[in-house]
């Protein structure tokens, strides 16, 4: 993750509005007794994280349902069926990663 601000826990209510207005630019971190315990992402930050570790799920299963047909443990038919059926899912995820990145 890219450099962030923190604050102390003690300013999130003082300064609620600002730190929104901040998180909204760029996450912000939270401490308690100088320990990070918290951030705050934007909206769409956290939306576009969720996406990418579902893109990422994604492909770990699909590189163990390519790894099963190629060690046997699974027809072939069957696998190439679940690959094709993902792939589809697979071409609309990273579409839409690649705009939330933008």
């Amino acid at each position: 993750m890219s450099t962030f601000t923190t604050y102390p826990d003690g300013d999130v209510t003082d300064r609620l509005g600002e730190l929104l207005d901040e998180a909204s630019i760029s996450p912000i971190g939270i401490t308690m007794h100088e320990r990070l315990m918290a951030y705050i992402v934007s909206s769409s930050d956290y939306e576009a994280m969720l996406q990418r570790i579902q893109f990422l799920e994604d492909q770990l299963w699909l590189g163990k349902a390519d790894a099963a047909r190629a060690e046997g443990h699974a027809d072939e038919k069957r696998v190439n069926a679940f690959l094709r059926d993902f792939s589809d899912g697979i071409d609309n995820e990273e579409a839409a990663i690649d705009k939330a990145g933008s």
